[in-house]
């Protein structure tokens, strides 16, 4: 399965410009632990939480890049909750530039061909008009023009039904992070309605804190959706990158450890799809450092090519409803007896979804099953297609 994920990372590593084993983008950065201070209004967003690891970093796929010398650089929050992870993906521009990831990969496809035919009719069928010119220079516009940017960092993307983007003001000086929620709808602009002070992260200079494999746009504050079709493609540009660099690296137990945490994640959702295959991954894992990186990423992607099968959602359904039955008020009873007589895949995960927020089942919560195909806005960028 190609994805627009796949494309992109294609062509990042078509450049060959990033360090063996490192990130495709932000390759150059350090992980941080932190202590959190929320206010009431963050505790409401974001619960309450006391501790954090931050990642600073620059856009550059290399280490030998200068800080000084890259203009897109990098503040994220991972927010240690005790159900799952709340990642704040914080960047030094407060907007995307496209607003779809059909945008996206078509700007990065018509630069793949550019790369491959770099003919003078090549070159100049650029500035076609609807061709990547119009896109180069809404690109060229909306990048930050210096490379010491880096004490304001946005989500970019909103969240929730109000919705809001948060700001992450960062003083180097001092290594302390204030926090702001904004209200703004807009994807490809940044007009924002009034600002919300959230309380301040204090974070250790040195940087200490152990790698995180990725910090995750599906990792949304509880009850807030990640709006928009870009998230979920940054979800799959970051897994995507994660598992290439993994399948260079020399695996030692703290990478295979990271491998295993996506394996947790995405457990679930490879048992629904296929038992057999998910049985062949769990045999995989058995080899630990050993394991095939390559053939793990392979059987993953075999498993989003799949079609839902009736007698396997029936038994994904079963074995789920297990963890709630008992608890589960009349209502949901009903609702269950619904699914398992008219099975609807994107009803099941929403239903699957609520439960498990309600009840605080943490390794549902921290399962795709439930932070990506359980949001029904996911649902409606992809129609069924995972």
């Amino acid at each position: 399965m190609k994805t627009s994920a796949d494309v992109i990372i294609d062509l990042i590593e078509r450049f060959d410009v990033h360090d063996p084993g490192a990130r495709r983008a932000h390759g150059n950065g350090g992980h941080h632990e932190a202590d959190v201070y929320l206010n009431e209004e963050g505790r409401e967003i974001f619960g309450d939480v006391t501790k954090a690891t931050v990642r600073l970093s620059n856009a550059a796929t290399s280490e030998k890049m200068p800080d000084e010398l890259v203009n897109i650089k990098g503040c994220s929050v991972r927010f240690h909750h005790r159900l799952r992870p709340i990642d704040i993906i914080g960047v030094n521009f407060p907007y995307f530039p496209l607003g779809t990831a059909a945008e996206v990969t078509s700007v990065m496809l018509n630069i793949g061909v550019y790369l491959h035919d770099k003919s003078a009719g090549r070159f100049f069928s650029i500035f076609r008009p609807g061709r990547l010119y119009r896109d180069l220079d809404t690109i060229l516009k909306w990048l930050p023009k210096r490379t010491d940017m880096d004490y304001k960092y946005y989500t970019a993307q909103s969240y929730g039904e109000d919705p809001l983007k948060f700001r992450l003001d960062y003083d180097p000086q001092t290594s302390n992070i204030e926090l702001y929620a904004e209200k703004d709808a807009h994807v490809t602009e940044y007009q924002p309605e009034g600002e919300m002070h959230l309380g301040h992260i204090s974070v250790d200079q040195e940087p200490a804190g152990q790698e995180i494999k990725f910090m995750d746009t599906m990792n949304a504050p509880f009850g807030r959706d990640p709006n928009g079709e870009i998230p979920l493609l940054r979800h799959f540009l970051y897994r995507r990158s994660f598992l290439g660099r993994m399948e260079e690296a020399e695996l030692d137990q703290e990478k295979f450890g990271m491998l295993k945490e996506l394996w947790r994640e995405e457990e679930l959702f490879v048992l629904l799809k296929s038992p057999k295959l998910h049985d062949r991954v769990q045999n995989l894992l058995e080899s630990g450092t050993r394991m095939s990186v390559s053939e793990f990423r392979r059987l993953l992607d075999q498993a989003y090519d799949m079609e839902y099968e009736p007698e396997n959602v029936q038994a994904y359904m079963e074995m789920v409803w297990e963890r709630f039955m008992n608890e589960a008020d009349e209502g949901e009873h009903t609702r269950y007896q619904e699914l398992q007589e008219t099975p609807d895949i994107d009803e099941i995960h929403t239903f699957i979804a609520e439960l498990a927020l309600k009840y605080e089942v943490a390794e549902l919560l921290d399962s795709i099953v439930v932070k990506v195909l359980g949001r029904r806005e996911v649902q409606r960028i992809q129609k069924g297609r995972i």
